[in-house]
């Protein structure tokens, strides 16, 4: 079950860090007004925020249960869910 996290987490910011430079890639056409290009700019940094912390915590908690796989039989994985 903890696998099953963890992978979803790393495909959730493989995807955002596409939808980022999907999005940067707008922002450098030309084609928004600059009050548009300000509010995507905005977010992607947001974003971009969140796939870091969300990456370092995915591979933390991989990391942590592979090394102390007695933990992942301790701990239900609902637990870490909440």
């Amino acid at each position: 079950m903890l696998e099953v996290i963890i992978r979803r987490c790393l495909d959730i910011v493989d995807r955002t860090e596409r939808l980022i430079e999907k999005a940067r890639r707008l922002i450098g056409s030309g084609s928004l007004d600059d009050v548009e290009a300000y509010r995507i700019h905005t977010e992607i940094e947001r974003l971009t925020d969140l796939v870091f912390i969300m990456d370092d915590a995915a591979r933390i908690l991989r990391r942590t249960f592979e090394q102390r796989p007695e933990m992942a039989r301790a701990y239900p994985a609902h637990v870490t869910l909440q």
